[in-house]
């Protein structure tokens, strides 16, 4: 019989959520109103009582050890006396010299919320998903002096804007600006997809808190800003990868609802850079990120390992039958998941994907309303694997599975940490119930099949 073409696509955005720095603007109308806008939007009670229990992350310089030795421990670090301090950029990049290079930029704008949080257009749970958004991808053309304007009467109303783009697309205007930051090829750690940014915004915007699938060494040029920092081990409930939202953390961890979220119980490691600071992001390491003051920053993007190797899982077409009706689609699904668990010594199949997917993304969106359930499917789901044979069910698709399962399992078992591992895990068994049962069955299927 043939094999069905089923391939699971990648929904896998290269930064897992976007850029990691997002400011906006605002016009200053008074040195008091901005005091107090600081005070309460960037250290309010609750942030204080978070960075108070927060582990301070230390700066020393590199010494003997390459940066590649360095970003590899995969331990957040702040490096003074960098490369960076041999930059031009590290004495020319101020708003003042950048407004002078660049006539306009297209930056982010948001109309009511200075907490930026991507938004992914297209990804397959969209249409279910019942909450209102900003549209993060809408960019305004304006000046910097605009970006760093506070157009407002009062500091608590929009709009906002933000400016990141990678420098080589600056050229146009600015011929000669990846000369700046020179040298660079120490921080360069994967030839593909190399990024470098250049990031503008004034005091107060904040970055919702989200992980990336790269290597970062971001350099504070101008300003400063505060970085809280949590390891891929915690429970950070992150948005389905299927969300628009794919990436980041369903926690507002300034304000932190522990009766929705209530495994979270992280101690952030904490990093305030200013200029010549260079911060070590390890990936998959979730940060938040507050401009404290009118800022500069240059970063440098390289693919982690985990990258590639998830786009290579997602390559490998699924080895089920074209012929096979729903049900069976559903029971083979099953199986094949129990099998990769199984390759990867995951003894508990069950408890592995209701804590990492059910518990913690798909059914605190459910129960706030912000994602749409249809209760039949759930209902059909359930009884459908309550009626199956399990035994036969494995016997019959075990064989079919096993050569494609073993590849997959090789291609997860190659990630340096178990942890990044988990998270990639669980966006590939995602996409994997979306690609077969089609997006609306995904909840339904965690629910009434695991």
């Amino acid at each position: 019989m043939s094999r069905a073409r089923r391939q699971v696509q990648v929904g896998q955005d290269k930064r897992h959520g976007g850029s990691c720095y997002v400011t906006a603007i605002l016009v200053v109308v008074a040195a008091v109103a901005v005091a107090l806008y600081v005070l309460r939007e960037t250290d309010s009670p609750s942030t204080q009582a978070h960075l108070a229990h927060g582990i301070i992350v230390p700066r020393r310089p590199l010494g003997n050890a390459t940066y590649r030795e360095v970003a590899e421990l995969r331990i957040p670090l702040i490096i003074t006396s960098s490369v960076a301090e041999k930059w031009r950029a590290r004495k020319h990049f101020t708003t003042a010299f950048l407004s002078k290079k660049l006539s306009h930029v297209m930056a982010y704008k948001q109309e009511t919320n200075r907490v930026f949080k991507t938004f992914h257009d297209n990804k397959a749970l969209e249409p279910l998903v019942n909450e209102k958004w900003e549209d993060f991808n809408l960019k305004v053309n304006v000046t910097i002096p605009q970006v760093l304007a506070w157009p407002s009467p009062s500091p608590h109303m929009g709009p906002y804007l933000y400016f990141s783009q990678k420098l080589v697309t600056l050229r146009p205007m600015f011929p000669d600006i990846l000369d700046y930051v020179q040298p660079l090829s120490d921080l360069i750690l994967n030839t593909e997809n190399i990024q470098v940014n250049l990031w503008i915004g004034r005091r107060g915007i904040t970055t919702h808190t989200h992980y990336d699938a790269t290597f970062n060494f971001f350099v504070q040029l101008q300003g400063k800003k505060r970085f809280t920092l949590i390891p891929p081990s915690e429970p950070m409930y992150l948005y389905p990868c299927l969300h628009p939202h794919y990436g980041h953390s369903q926690i507002d961890i300034a304000e932190p609802n522990l009766d929705q979220f209530a495994a979270y119980r992280p101690q952030p490691h904490i990093a305030e850079v200013g200029p010549g600071d260079m911060l070590v992001v390890p990936p998959f390491w979730f940060h938040h990120v507050e401009t404290l003051e009118e800022s500069v920053s240059v970063n440098v993007w390289s693919n982690a390992p985990e990258f590639a190797l998830i786009n290579e899982i997602y390559t490998k077409a699924l080895p089920f039958e074209e012929s096979w009706g729903q049900p069976d689609l559903i029971r083979a699904t099953r199986v094949f998941i129990d099998m990769i668990l199984a390759s990867l010594n995951i003894t508990d199949h069950s408890s592995f994907l209701e804590t990492h997917l059910l518990l913690q993304r798909y059914q605190p969106i459910v129960q706030s309303g912000n994602l749409l359930v249809n209760r039949t499917l759930v209902t059909d789901i359930a009884e459908l694997c309550e009626q199956t044979d399990w035994i036969a069910a494995r016997t019959h698709f075990q064989p079919l599975f096993a050569s494609r399962v073993n590849v997959i399992g090789v291609l997860f078992s190659a990630f340096p940490g178990r942890n990044a591992m988990n998270i990639c895990l669980g966006n590939y068994v995602e996409h994997l119930i979306s690609t077969v049962a089609g997006p609306q069955n995904v909840f339904p299927f965690l629910v009434g099949c695991v």
